[in-house]
C-alpha cells in the first residue's frame, strides 16, 4: 500500500530531479529519501527514475505516475479544505421550511444576509404550514424553520425575527372604504375570512378572536384559508373582510384596500426555529447570524 509520505517524497524528487535538493526541500537527510523512493519503486514494480553520474531523470512511467500524484494531492488538499469549511459551518446543505407569511419580507432578507457571509452553502427551501415545519424539524427532515406562530415545544428553540401589525383588508365596495379611522368595533357585523386555528401554538386566529372579544363581539367566520392569496381573493370577490399581517397587503388585488386600526392591533410574528442541541455548525451559524 502506497503512503501519502511516499507520494510527497516522489513529487519532491520529480520536481527537483536532484535527491540532495529534494531532501533539503523536505527537511530530511538524503539517505532516508533515497530509501523511500526505492521502496516505492519496489511496491509499484516500476522504475520511476533513471539515476546516473549526470543526474536524475524521470522515466516515462514515472512521469505518468507523477500526473496522478498531482491529482491525488489536489483531491486530498481539496478534501481537507472542504472538511475544514464543513466543520466551521461554511459549506454544506441546509434544508429550510418556511410559512407563507415569512416569504413576504423576513425570509428573503435573512437568506440574503446569510449567503453574503456563507456563499458556498446550498439552501433548499420548501413552503409549508407551521405544524408541518415543527413535525419535519423534529423528524430531521429539515434543519431550520420560519414559523408564522410562536412554538412551545421542549425539543425546539425559537427566536423572534420579525413583528408586524395586523391590518384590515376589505373590498372597495364596502361602506367603510372612505372612513379614515377604522375601529375593530366598526366591523363587528361583517363576515370574516380568517386563517385557521393552529394546533399547539398561538396563531393569528387566536389573536384576532381575542381582539374582537375585547370589543365585545364574536366574529362571524364564514371561511378559513391557509394561503394569504386565497384570503385576499375572497375579500376581492366581496365575500367578507380579513385581518392580515401588514406586509401581506403587498399582494395587490384590484378590489382590495388595506386599512390600519385606530386601536392598538394584535401583531403577527415570524419565529426562527431549530432543534435543541443540534450540533451541526451550519445550522447554528444560520440561527446565530439571525439574532
Amino acid at each position: 500500500m502506497i503512503t501519502l509520505k511516499e507520494i510527497k517524497y516522489f513529487v519532491a524528487v520529480s520536481e527537483e530531479l536532484n535527491f540532495r535538493k529534494a531532501a533539503k526541500k523536505l527537511n530530511i537527510s538524503q539517505p532516508p529519501l533515497s530509501k523511500q523512493i526505492k521502496i516505492l519503486e519496489e511496491k509499484l514494480n516500476l522504475r520511476l527514475f533513471e539515476r546516473s553520474k549526470r543526474g536524475v531523470k524521470i522515466t516515462l512511467a514515472g512521469n505518468d505516475f507523477l500526473k496522478n500524484c498531482y491529482d491525488i494531492k489536489f483531491k486530498i488538499n481539496n478534501s481537507i479544505e472542504s472538511a475544514k469549511k464543513i466543520d466551521k459551518g461554511e459549506l454544506g446543505n441546509l434544508k429550510i421550511g418556511f410559512s407563507t407569511l415569512a416569504s413576504f419580507f423576513i425570509l428573503p432578507k435573512t437568506i440574503s444576509n446569510f449567503l453574503r457571509i456563507y456563499p458556498n452553502v446550498e439552501l433548499q427551501l420548501k413552503e409549508m404550514r407551521t405544524e408541518k415545519i415543527i413535525t419535519d424539524l423534529k423528524e430531521k427532515k429539515i434543519d431550520i424553520g420560519f414559523a408564522g406562530k410562536k412554538v412551545v415545544d421542549r425539543d425546539i428553540k425559537s427566536l423572534s425575527l420579525f413583528s408586524e401589525d395586523i391590518v384590515l383588508a376589505l373590498n372597495k365596495k364596502n361602506k367603510l372604504k372612505n372612513k379614515k379611522k377604522i375601529s375593530i368595533k366598526d366591523i363587528k357585523n361583517e363576515k370574516f375570512i380568517l386563517f385557521p386555528k393552529s394546533k399547539g401554538s398561538l396563531g393569528i386566529y387566536d389573536k384576532i378572536i381575542e381582539f374582537c372579544k375585547k370589543a365585545n363581539f364574536k366574529p362571524t367566520v364564514i371561511q378559513e384559508a391557509y394561503e394569504i392569496e386565497v384570503i385576499l381573493g375572497l375579500v376581492s370577490g366581496g365575500l367578507g373582510v380579513a385581518l392580515i399581517p401588514e406586509n401581506s397587503g403587498l399582494i395587490k388585488l384590484n378590489n382590495v384596500i388595506i386599512k390600519k386600526f385606530s386601536e392598538k392591533s394584535p401583531t403577527s410574528e415570524i419565529y426562527l426555529i431549530m432543534r435543541n442541541f443540534d450540533l451541526n455548525p451550519l445550522t447554528n451559524n444560520f440561527y446565530n447570524l439571525s439574532k
